[in-house]
């Protein structure tokens, strides 16, 4: 509540400081261009004079007006937002009618209009002055307030297409967080395992993670293209490599074109860690992975396949590839909305995942 009332407060300041511009502005309009029509229908000598009352006059219109403002800002400062445009147009015209209509009152009783050689009854000249300062008023105010509010209002979506990506771009880094720690705590298990056995292994063990950790972490990578993701899954395969040795036989092919293209960083990465853990767990051994990757114009296909058989959901491991699957969906929602389809079958002893995207330019050339 105090959040929009404070922006409430700050658009009326803003709106305020518009409508002293456009009075100020309009009645410097009406008084240089009544000051010369004056000018051409007066004698010479009088020239001067008529200009300097001319400003005179336009001047303590203005001032009156400004303070009309004012008093309007401070009585309705907490208005809604559509009267912060609508009134001030109105206010100027309603002020600089009701000043002329003053104003020439007041010379009525004084006689200027004899000093000045008016030529036309005061009545005449009061409705007429009137009308016109107002209609001024009113139209400079509303060429002014309509271009400002257009321009807050391109401002405001502008923002608030902003504050979505970003928002989106949170959502994503939250969602790639959330690998599987299994993954981490098997490897090093493995690598304490090995460390008196194979030393050598071990430690070529721990630059492959150390490689795919850079990766996987790297707050900044948000998203980066299809061949970077290949990489790092090189380097998770290095690792299970090492693992399981000559129980795993992987394949990676990729088209050339699609190395470039954008994609959210661990897109593909849940793919494979679960053809890995559950392709390990129904499979026969050595388990086959078939990681493919195509481009036909704007279409990129993505084929993760491997031996085995889909996991029971009365399995206790079902838990985690639901929470994966779900984790690929809901990534595939931020980041290609209604431009992707994901797909998972058994079939012919192998489980395959697809993603296929409908690429945009931008994403084809990153």
């Amino acid at each position: 509540m105090t959040m929009h009332q404070t922006g409430s407060s700050d658009l009326n300041k803003h709106n305020l400081r518009l409508m002293i511009t456009v009075i100020v502005a309009a009645y410097l309009l009406i008084a240089v261009s009544n000051g010369i029509d004056w000018i051409s229908r007066a004698p010479a000598a009088q020239a001067l004079d008529i200009a300097a009352w001319e400003f005179l006059y336009n001047g303590s219109a203005c001032i009156t007006n400004i303070a009309i403002c004012l008093i309007y800002a401070r009585l309705f400062g907490r208005a809604a937002k559509p009267w912060l445009y609508i009134a001030p147009p109105i206010l100027c015209f309603v002020g600089g009618a009701l000043w002329i209509t003053i104003a020439h009152f007041v010379i009525k009783l004084l006689g200027l209009p004899h000093w000045i050689g008016v030529p036309m009854s005061w009545i005449s000249l009061t409705f007429q002055g009137g009308l016109a300062s107002g209609t001024t008023l009113f139209l400079v105010s509303c060429v002014a307030f309509g271009l400002d509010y257009w321009r807050q209002a391109a401002l405001e979506r502008e923002n608030a297409r902003e504050a979505k990506s970003l928002a989106h771009q949170a959502q994503l880094r939250m969602l790639r967080y959330q690998l599987n720690p299994h993954f981490l705590f098997n490897t090093l298990n493995a690598i304490r395992g090995l460390i008196l056995e194979d030393p050598q292994r071990s430690r070529r063990m721990v630059s492959e993670l150390a490689d795919f950790l850079r990766y996987s972490l790297d707050g900044r990578a948000s998203e980066g293209t299809v061949g970077d993701e290949l990489e790092a899954i090189e380097n998770y395969l290095a690792i299970q490599r090492t693992r399981f040795e000559h129980q795993l036989d992987a394949e990676m092919q990729a088209d050339p074109s699609a190395l470039s293209v954008a994609l959210p960083s661990f897109l593909i990465h849940p793919l494979v860690e679960n053809a890995v853990k559950h392709g390990m767990k129904t499979g026969v051994m050595p388990l086959k992975l078939r990681i493919e990757i195509t481009r036909r114009d704007q279409t990129l296909n993505i084929r993760v396949s491997n031996s085995g058989q889909l996991v029971p959901k009365h399995d206790h491991s079902y838990e985690d590839t639901g929470i994966g699957l779900k984790n690929i969906t809901e990534r595939l929602e931020l980041a290609f909305p209604a431009r992707h389809n994901f797909r998972l079958e058994e079939k012919d002893g192998w489980v395959t995942a697809e993603i296929e995207l409908l690429l945009t330019a931008t994403e084809t050339q990153a």
